[in-house]
């Protein structure tokens, strides 16, 4: 999958090839920050596992969503089913804290979801994980890639700045019904979480 990563730049998606600076290796991993670990080993519901992680409530905020007509062309990356694409995203903050923990940025097959799921997606400020879970439909997420690179230059539209030239990012890949329904990059703001055994790059 890490020639997929490489790819994403279709629709003003953020972490192509300009913004990896460095995969990580299981063995790299194993040096970052405790909690920063369990985030991304998580193959759960990311929101919950960071509340607990957090001590904190976490609350979405919604930086932008669009709906596109078609699906990105990426080289080199199974395309998503045709038809509408939302393109959301967002920031995982902590309610009592107000600090921003993760952002995210997803790629959604909406006509290839139950309505009841696009719905939630386009009405609601519920995290896409939460609603997945809530409906029941059966899923299978692959092996995300994870990286130290820029962060995405969209933040700044949440007013987010941050003073870490480089964080670190997963993505992965959702799949239903046998086809990828979604794509999501997850970005771990590295303000937020103490930097304890690691040399980042």
């Amino acid at each position: 999958m890490m020639s997929e990563t490489h790819q994403l730049a279709g629709l003003g998606f953020s972490a192509g090839r300009e913004a990896v600076e460095c995969f990580l290796s299981e063995d790299e991993i194993r040096k970052l920050d405790r909690d920063l670990r369990i985030l991304i080993a998580s193959n759960g519901t990311l929101t919950r596992i960071l509340g607990i992680v957090a001590d904190d409530e976490v609350v979405v905020q919604i930086v932008e969503q669009h709906v596109h007509g078609a699906a990105p062309q990426i080289s080199g990356l199974e395309q998503l089913p045709g038809g509408r694409i939302l393109q959301r995203r967002i920031l995982l903050n902590g309610r009592s804290s107000g600090h921003s923990f993760v952002a995210a940025e997803s790629l959604v097959a909406v006509d290839l979801l139950p309505h009841a799921i696009t719905t939630s997606l386009l009405e609601t400020e519920r995290p896409i994980g939460e609603i997945m879970a809530a409906s029941a439909l059966e899923t299978f997420k692959e092996a995300a890639d994870v990286w130290v690179g820029r962060p995405p230059d969209w933040l700044a539209l949440a007013g987010y700045q941050t003073s870490e030239p480089t964080i670190v990012a997963r993505r992965y890949r959702v799949i239903s019904d046998g086809q990828p329904a979604i794509i999501i990059t997850e970005y771990f703001l590295r303000d937020d979480f103490q930097k304890r055994s690691v040399t980042w790059i």
